[in-house]
Order: C-alpha cells, then structure tokens, then sequence
C-alpha cells in the first residue's frame, strides 16, 4: 500500500474519533443534555467542568483532572441565566463551594490614614527676656531638656535690676510708703516673691540675678548662649509641654460625611513598633487644603511619661460607625460583567445568577441596596468557577470511551 493512502486512513480515522468525542451543543437551547450513554447508573464527571463526564474514570478533555463519581444531583452546563445552574454534591465539594446568609447588621469600614505625632500647639510657649542684659549664665541650653515652672534658666547681669534693687532696699530702710511701689517695679522686671524678700540682705558685691522659667515644658528651640546681650523681650527659648500630643492627618473631602469628632482611632507609631494608642477625634478644621483637596484632622493622645517622641510618623484606622444595612460578604460579589452580580442559592446544589446594586463597601462585606432579600443565601466561595463556566459561549464537551 502507498505511504500516502496509508496516511489518508490514519487521518480519516483520526477525525472520526475526533467527531464521536467533541459534539455542538443542541440548537434549541441553552442547556445541554448528556446523551443516554452517559446518564447510566454510574457516571463520572469533572470536578471542574461538570458537563465532561464519561462512564468510566478518564482524564478531562479540557483540563486532564481525572473523573469523579457524579452525585445524584443532575448536572447542567451553565450557560446563560435561563434556570438555575445545577451542581452534584460530590462537584459541589470538589470545587469547595460555600454559602453566607444575606442578613442586616452594621457595614463595619475602617479608614485607614497616616500623618504626624507632634507637639500641643496650645501648649507652646515662648520664653523671654523680662529685662535687658548680659547673659552671664545658663542653667541648660539643649534642645530636648525638660524646665520645670520657677526652675533657674538664666543668670543674668542687669543694670536696671540692680538699680530697682538698690531703689528697693532704701525704701525699706526709711520705712516709707514707696517700698510697695518698688516692689512691684521688681515684679514686673522678672523676680518672684523668694528672690525680692532675700535683696536687704544681698552682698553688695552680688551683681547677677537668676531668671526663673515662669512655664513649664521641654526646650524645643534655643536663641541664647552665654555672653549675649539681650533686650527685654528677646526670645530666649521656645518650650513646649509635650505631655499631650496631637496626632494630625488628612482626610479627603469624599470622606468627610462619614468622619465626625469623638470617633476613635487606633493609632500605629512608628516609634513604638506593636503598641497601639487609642484616642479620639478632638477636631475637624472645616476648611480644605487647596493642593490636597483634604482636611486636617486632629486627635489628642496623652503622654505622660514622654514615650511618644515628637515630629514623629504614625498610621491611624478611624473606625467608621454605621447603621445596620442589607449586606452580603464581599467575595460573594462578581464583577467580571458590566453589572455585579451573585449566586443566590435556590435548593442545595442549585444557584440562580442574580444582579444586583451595591452601595458602601465595607472592610469585608458590601451594602446591597438591590437585587436580595435578608435571609437568602448566596454563595461566598467557588462562585467564580461557577460563573465563568455560566457565561462561556462554548459548544458541549462529552467525552464517551467504549470498551
């Protein structure tokens, strides 16, 4: 025989294998009907495409996954919405298919956000010179030192000081009624009461005079070194009490409408890697940052024991309260269409494909706001091999193996 008749045959034959074991699906619908070979006593099917299916166990023609024992539930081909879209037990289980309860309860959302920890701005103060003179002395002088109120910072050389001293001291001595007029005159340039009470009995040879901090607070700027003249007035040092932080970031305007004062954050510092400080929402400025299109968002912590540095990063979640809404969990939601969509289980082992219209979406489920019930179940797991399989414009795959 010729090598090409031989060929001829081998094709031929090749083809006709191919026609008994690929089929076009029936023209006068959607579903499709395994023929009466394959609905015997005993069927296999694939797990993943439940439509293949042959009377002894065989490798999908589609996938190659082996066949399983179908279960007693008949198994349709899912293309289209017209019917529910059914399932064995046994295909249920090996594609792993869950189902949640569609039920009211609050849309649980959490705000993610980051910004800075820095200082209380009310609490910044600014440390000046209550008199001129030479600074002759500093008791600190370092960025980061904490002042405590009427601790010395300062020891300073001034003429006017020893003059209104010196005034003072001889009304004192000739009892007459200007000592109240000089002591006031010494109040104003800066003394307290310790300091004016111990002048009758300064050494005349005592020329410096120590300024007390009138705040307390930690340095956080200094102008001053020793030798510098100062005027009255002059900054000497800036100083803030940090034993309360403000924790500022921003918000988008979209996110306004859910962000309102007294709503809790669990902030995340940088600093402090695994603690987590929870505090409030102290306030809200109400005008927007033209660059950003976002709001400034303030949160007060407490510090006492200074652990909270400051200028330093953090992350926040604002926990978003809500009232109770129809909602079904997010992985039970598709969106491979033009319209989200689920699977509404109808019996067990058979879904219906039905749209829908969300609303807010929530850290782990969605608002329904059409399409659903409270009380219906949809499927949360495996619902996406069930709908790509429903909406494939694919013909009917059997495969048939005679002995």
């Amino acid at each position: 025989m010729k090598p090409n008749i031989v060929l001829a045959l081998a094709l031929g034959g090749t083809v006709g294998w191919g026609a008994a074991v690929f089929r076009q699906p029936p023209a006068s619908g959607m579903g499709m009907r395994a023929p009466a070979a394959v609905t015997a006593a005993r069927v296999f099917q694939c797990p993943m495409h439940p439509w293949v299916k042959s009377d002894r166990i065989i490798g999908c023609t589609l996938c190659g996954m082996d066949l399983v024992v179908s279960g007693s539930e008949p198994v349709k081909c899912p293309h289209g919405d017209s019917g529910p879209v059914l399932l064995g037990s046994g295909c249920q289980r090996a594609v792993g298919v869950q189902t949640a309860v569609v039920a009211f309860q609050p849309l649980i959302r959490t705000l993610r956000v980051a910004g800075v920890i820095g200082e209380d701005e009310s609490r910044h103060a600014i440390v000046s010179a209550p008199v001129e003179g030479r600074i002759d002395g500093l008791a600190m002088n370092c960025e980061g030192e904490k002042i405590h109120i009427r601790q010395p910072i300062v020891t300073l050389f001034s003429n006017t000081l020893l003059a209104a001293a010196a005034e003072y001291r001889r009304a004192l001595k000739s009892n007459s009624g200007d000592a109240d007029a000089a002591r006031h005159r010494l109040e104003q340039l800066g003394l307290v009461a310790e300091q004016i009470g111990s002048i009758p009995t300064r050494h005349d040879d005592d020329i410096h005079f120590g300024i007390l901090a009138q705040v307390p607070g930690t340095i956080l700027k200094s102008y001053v070194s020793e030798g510098q003249w100062v005027k009255a007035g002059d900054k000497l040092f800036e100083v803030s009490d940090l034993s309360k932080m403000w924790f500022v970031f921003g918000v988008h305007e979209q996110d306004l409408a859910v962000i309102h004062r007294g709503q809790f954050v669990n902030v995340h510092l940088t600093a402090l890697p695994g603690e987590v400080v929870r505090a409030k929402i102290a306030f809200i400025n109400p005008t927007l940052r033209e660059g950003t299109r976002t709001a400034q968002v303030r949160v007060v912590l407490e510090n006492p024991d200074g652990r909270i540095p400051n200028n330093t990063f953090a992350e926040g979640e604002v926990e978003l309260d809500s009232p109770e809404v129809l909602t079904v969990p997010r992985s039970a939601v598709l969106w491979s269409g033009k319209s989200p969509r689920v699977l509404v289980e109808r019996s067990p082992g058979a879904y219906d494909v039905r749209m829908v219209k969300v609303g807010r979406a929530g850290d782990s489920t969605w608002e329904v706001t059409e399409g659903l019930r409270a009380g219906e179940r949809v499927v949360s797991a495996g619902n996406l091999l069930i709908d790509g399989q429903a909406q494939l414009e694919a013909p009917e795959v059997v495969a048939s193996v005679k002995p």
